[in-house]
């Protein structure tokens, strides 16, 4: 069975510059408009990215279609537990006779931090991009364990 957690968890927040109301107002389907009508400006975009939890790892899988390993870069901030996915894909050349009606493919740089909790191992990572999608493992560690014994004189 597969749940989806509506909690308001530090996992479900993608963090960005530590602006959190100011980011999320941005990202308002109203301001995402206008993102690809000047070419001139290439933004950095965010890949759609699913981060999921069972009792032994932490998985983030991003979709990254049509890009290479070699055009992405993972980062891991160990002292703030940020997981930063990030890359460039580059954009196409576009012919001059050719009239685009539709463009809402992604091109430039990309970039996207994730928060890892105290709860998971940071020197154990794997990552791997098949298909389009990468997929990075985060195995958990164990408790440790909190009951000791006290002797009694």
């Amino acid at each position: 069975m597969v749940r989806h957690s509506n909690k308001n968890t530090q996992l479900s927040k993608p963090q960005r510059s530590g602006f959190g109301w100011l980011d999320t107002f941005f990202d308002d389907p109203w301001f995402r408009a206008f993102d690809r009508f000047d070419d001139r400006l290439e933004q950095v975009w965010k890949p759609t990215t699913d981060v999921s939890e069972t009792d032994k790892e932490l998985k983030v899988l991003c979709n990254l279609p049509g890009i290479t390993k070699e055009n992405v870069k993972i980062d891991l901030d160990d002292e703030n537990r940020l997981l930063t996915v990030s890359g460039h894909v580059d954009k196409e050349k576009k012919e001059e006779n050719e009239t685009y009606h539709c463009v809402e493919r992604s091109y430039g740089d990309f970039s996207r931090t994730i928060y890892l909790p105290p709860n998971t191992d940071m020197n154990n990572i794997k990552a791997n991009l098949e298909n389009g999608v990468l997929r990075v493992t985060i195995p958990k560690t164990i408790p440790e364990k909190k009951t000791r014994s006290i002797n009694v004189e």
